[in-house]
């Protein structure tokens, strides 16, 4: 825990140490960091909400198979337990079959991850976002270059403090 915090504060004196440029380049650095960093924050968090809910549910369950089948074909890729004799049908068939199948699918996994999609730990900071960049512009305060390189370094500061906070070796 000590090195995702400290990793967010070089972060942070990074860009407190931008008001030797100037308040203008300070306030661009700041809400474009604090934008991305929250927004990386808030989808990892989400989708690993989504990733536990799903687990506990028991949608990736692989019991059935053997510690040699996962070690031969650990993504299961070579699943021998259904197969389709096209001799006897009709090839138009099963195709049909197959998209109606696809989309059930697709329908499905859309509803399960709109709750991760339409968290509010991602739309608040969305929201912070593009008010930050609209108060910036409107009070003639937007500079283009740090606002970007802030939100790069936003990005990058996120993705690796989420990683430490929710991707666990288990």
């Amino acid at each position: 825990m000590k090195k995702t915090i400290s990793i967010f504060l070089v972060a942070e004196l990074l860009t407190l140490a931008t008001t030797l440029v100037s308040y203008k380049f300070f306030l661009n650095a700041q809400i474009a960091f604090l934008s991305a960093f929250l927004i990386i924050i808030g989808s990892m968090f989400s989708y690993k909400r989504l990733v536990d809910k799903r687990v506990e549910a028991g949608a990736y369950s692989d019991d059935n198979r053997d510690e040699l089948d996962k070690i031969d074909d650990p993504y299961d890729l070579y699943d021998e337990g259904e197969e389709v004799k096209l001799e006897s049908q009709d090839i138009k068939a099963v195709i049909k079959e197959e998209k109606k199948r696809l989309k059930a699918n697709s329908f499905k996994n859309t509803k399960i991850a709109s709750g991760a999609t339409m968290s509010m730990f991602r739309l608040i900071p969305y929201v912070f976002l593009v008010f930050g960049f609209i108060g910036l512009q409107n009070n003639q305060n937007l500079m283009i270059f740090p606002y970007l390189l802030f939100l790069l370094v936003g990005v990058v500061v996120g993705f690796f403090t989420g990683k430490k906070l929710f991707m666990s070796n288990q």
